[in-house]
């Protein structure tokens, strides 16, 4: 049986066509889309959200959840809209939700979801760890429910992409991370280390237009990425990774260890350092810091960089089961 999953998300052209990705495996239950503010204010992820819930065939029978609209002690998120659009989408404009809007907020259905699938309830984090981690401060055994957070973001051993440190969701909200990954709760962290590694190119688009009406507006929204990135090897598929690895780690190439966040520097606000951990081999670091020694008993997966797996082809394969329409 599909297992249940929430994909909360700041759409978004990547979490867009992670959201198609996600349905096109067949893998999961998708019990909830919940939005957060990150590459476009939170009113319009939720907007987003829900017409993207219509174009890809979930309209009323997922519930879309309007999300956190600002970092826990921070300014308003910063827009990505030189990648996205200005709307998020690009230059699409679709047709909102037949559904009426949820009362419930992201945080809310994260909660009540968590309760009701304890020990099976996938959480996959898309933009920044806003909600997550609300949901976190309001229920700390929230983190004990859920199976399994995947979230896209971070930087382990590369360089950041919206300062040179920081990868732009880490960025948008670092002390939501930080919060969430010394929470205990069972995560996978997927960073620039792997998601620069699975690239879509001119190729794959090629295979999308050929694919006709079923596939236009996926392709649209990836051409837009595409000439966004204006890189020859290809766009990143960011978002879309994080949800291959909710089924599949071999995507990745994955260690073990601590990760915690800048959060207090303006020059390295949004850093994700990486401390590795050895079962074989264990070494204790920040031995003359206490605090930051004890951080290391909170431990997660993080990728390193790409596994044995194509990620891209069946990124691909899967989005051609799952049509989009306008």
């Amino acid at each position: 049986m599909p297992a249940p999953i929430v994909l909360d998300s700041d759409p978004g052209i990547d979490d867009a066509v992670a959201l198609q990705y996600l349905l096109g495996t067949g893998l999961w239950d998708l019990k909830a889309y919940t939005t957060v503010g990150g590459n476009v204010p939170s009113e319009q992820t939720f907007r987003n959200g829900r017409a993207l819930a219509r174009a890809f065939g979930i309209d009323g029978g997922v519930p879309v959840h309007r999300g956190a609209g600002r970092p826990l002690t921070r300014l308003p998120y910063s827009a990505a809209g030189e990648f996205h659009g200005a709307a998020g989408l690009g230059t699409e404009v679709l047709p909102d939700s037949t559904a009426p809007e949820q009362t419930e907020s992201s945080t809310q259905a994260l909660l009540r979801l968590s309760r009701e699938y304890e020990g099976e309830l996938t959480v996959c984090a898309t933009g920044p760890l806003t909600n997550v981690a609300l949901a976190l401060s309001e229920d700390p055994g929230f983190a004990r429910r859920v199976k399994h957070l995947v979230f896209m973001g971070g930087a382990a051993d590369v360089p950041g992409n919206i300062t040179p440190v920081a990868e732009f969701n880490a960025w948008a909200d670092p002390d939501a991370v930080d919060l969430v990954v010394s929470s205990g709760i069972r995560y996978t962290m997927v960073g620039l280390d792997a998601t620069h590694g699975w690239r879509f190119g001119a190729k794959e688009l090629e295979i999308l237009e050929e694919a006709g009406h079923d596939m236009a507006l996926t392709a649209r929204l990836m051409s837009f990425y595409l000439n966004a990135y204006r890189a020859d090897e290809g766009c990143p598929l960011h978002d879309p990774l994080a949800v291959g690895v909710c089924a599949d780690e071999s995507f990745i190439t994955a260690a073990e260890g601590t990760v915690v966040v800048e959060c207090a520097s303006e020059l390295t606000r949004g850093k994700t350092v990486f401390i590795p951990y050895d079962a074989d081999y264990p070494r204790e670091y920040y031995v003359e810091s206490p605090l930051v020694n004890a951080r290391t008993q909170h431990r997660g997966r993080v990728a390193l960089g790409t596994g044995p797996r194509n990620f891209t082809e069946d990124f691909v394969d899967a989005l051609l089961k799952r049509p989009g329409t306008v």
